[in-house]
């Protein structure tokens, strides 16, 4: 398929995008600003995260086309053949793929220990009573840990889209326009499907007992 500018982002995923985006930034504000007063706001940040993650996860079994799983296979020899210049018009490179994937499980990973953790003081995850007080406080020492490896991870990401801005490529406009240059077929929105995956997410949300 020779390569074209098509959209092969569904509005969909480019709102769960900056939501996910605006989410992680209130996450990170609330949790290290200092000030206890926050707590609460950061604890339903987390559970919205949770919610972001949940409808993502399921989006990438039956959303638009490049949104799905199937999609982010990436191999070594991709990798590195990418910073040889051998990169392919693909909707993803494979060092887009990979991060995409990190930021993913360092973001399910940080949600899910927060679930779980305390301060010692006033504030616990929604469902810390269900565990010992010895694992909640070994899930509170990951959780005040794993923030780190997200920031790492953004700044990777944003980095990338500033060397792609000074070398005039459009990649970062991408998940504003949902089109971009790649051998590929253009997606579909799928937009009811997106309305009953985020019902899902947030009934699971919900009736799991996760908003505080």
């Amino acid at each position: 398929m020779s390569s074209a500018k098509v959209k092969v982002w569904d509005w969909p995923l480019r709102v769960w995008h900056w939501a996910f985006a605006a989410c992680l930034c209130a996450l990170l504000y609330t949790g290290l600003a200092g000030d206890i007063a926050l707590l609460p706001w950061h604890m339903r940040c987390g559970v919205l995260l949770v919610g972001l993650l949940l409808f993502r996860l399921l989006w990438g079994f039956w959303g638009g086309a490049h949104a799905r799983w199937r999609g982010y296979g990436v191999s070594p020899r991709q990798f590195i053949n990418h910073f040889r210049g051998r990169r392919v018009d693909d909707p993803h490179t494979a060092p887009g793929r990979a991060l995409a994937l990190a930021l993913f499980g360092a973001a399910a990973a940080q949600a899910a220990t927060g679930l779980f953790a305390n301060d010692d003081i006033f504030n616990e995850g929604p469902l810390a009573r269900y565990v010992s007080d010895d694992l909640s406080d070994r899930l509170t020492w990951m959780h005040h840990r794993v923030f780190m490896l997200i920031i790492a991870l953004a700044s990777i990401h944003l980095t990338a889209h500033v060397v792609y801005g000074v070398r005039g490529d459009p990649t970062p406009l991408a998940m504003f326009t949902g089109r971009k240059r790649a051998a590929a077929k253009p997606t579909l929105d799928y937009g009811w499907r997106a309305l009953l995956t985020a019902a899902l997410a947030a009934a699971i949300v919900w009736f799991g007992g996760l908003w505080p």
